[in-house]
């Protein structure tokens, strides 16, 4: 059991967030709209054992009742990775001067540009999936299936263990390689204004 804590805790860690992002995206669709002043836009990328991984980093400033408030989260779950599409993403609100953000009534100082769903959020998810079918199916089944049945064998066996990793391990490859469930977040943003160098190219 002490073995297996540190990777229970990372399946725990990572279908807790997935699961919060969902539910924060789901509150969101009820925020009110409020144009915002796009700031800052920005692109990070960072290497990892050969493979790169990148983040759109935006500041915008919108305005309620006089009051001034500055945001920066693009959506609910966004982060550095190598699944979504930063490229179009940063394209889409660099020659945006004015978009729509979706602000909390009940904390203004909370918003968010996409409040739906997004492939950072699919791909935590799937992979929280994937990773606990592993820690359940190896570490966490064999003790509650144990003994043996009426012919003399054991109710669970690594055999089984292993099929069913191999299944569901297969389909969600499969999901992420086909990218089937890809969300495009850069055609959902709600640009009120772009930037006149942009406007004049595309004239």
């Amino acid at each position: 059991m002490f073995f297996i804590a540190p990777f229970v805790l990372i399946g725990l860690g990572t279908l807790i967030f997935s699961s919060y992002s969902i539910f924060k995206t789901e509150q969101a669709k009820s925020w009110f709209p409020v144009p915002a002043n796009v700031e800052k836009i920005d692109i990070d990328s960072r290497s990892n054992k050969g493979t790169m991984s990148y983040e759109v980093i935006i500041k915008y400033s919108y305005t309620i009742e006089g009051k001034k408030y500055l945001g920066n989260r693009i959506a609910f779950g966004y982060g550095m990775n190598n699944i979504d599409d930063h490229d179009g993403l940063f394209s889409r609100l660099e020659r945006s001067k004015k978009i729509i953000v979706y602000v909390n009534p009940n904390d203004r100082q909370e918003c968010v540009i996409v409040p739906g769903m997004n492939d950072s959020i699919t791909g935590l998810l799937i992979f929280s999936i994937l990773w606990n079918s592993f820690i359940v199916a190896l570490g966490i089944l064999p003790y509650f299936i144990k003994g043996v049945d009426e012919n003399n064998k054991p109710r669970y066996t690594s055999k089984e263990a292993t099929w069913i990793i191999v299944i569901i391990w297969a389909i969600g490859i499969i999901i992420l390689l086909s990218k089937c469930l890809h969300i495009d977040i850069e055609n959902k943003i709600n640009v009120i204004e772009e930037v006149r160098n942009f406007d004049s190219d595309i004239e």
